[in-house]
């Protein structure tokens, strides 16, 4: 039989694990994550030329938008109900349902 967890033991876990990881916070506690990720005036302009060119001049940010991947200028990672951190969603296991947690503070207490 697989393990499962709900969205609530995850939620609740990853409340546990920042109040041991005090620079960390769940996504649910963060008031405008939108800041936690790079905008399209924020990327190398190696990277913005490459959606111009692809894309022109005028569509190129909305193209960026529509088919970019955001980039996060922060740490993070994911807490499952079991309690565990993960770096990668993809190596989440199966059935474990997880709370997104970003690195916003300097350091742990």
């Amino acid at each position: 039989m697989q393990e499962t967890y709900t969205v609530e033991q995850a939620s609740q876990q990853a409340l546990e694990w920042c109040k041991k990881h005090p620079a960390w916070k769940r996504i649910c506690d963060i008031e405008n994550t939108d800041s936690l990720y790079y905008t399209f005036s924020e990327l190398p302009k190696r990277e913005q030329n490459w959606w111009i060119d692809a894309y022109g001049k005028y569509s190129a940010e909305s193209a960026w938008r529509e088919f970019g991947r955001g980039k996060c200028k922060v740490p993070f990672g994911h807490i499952t109900g079991k309690g565990e951190f993960y770096d990668d969603i993809l190596k989440v296991p199966l059935h474990h349902n997880t709370m997104m947690v970003f690195k916003v503070g300097r350091k742990a207490i």
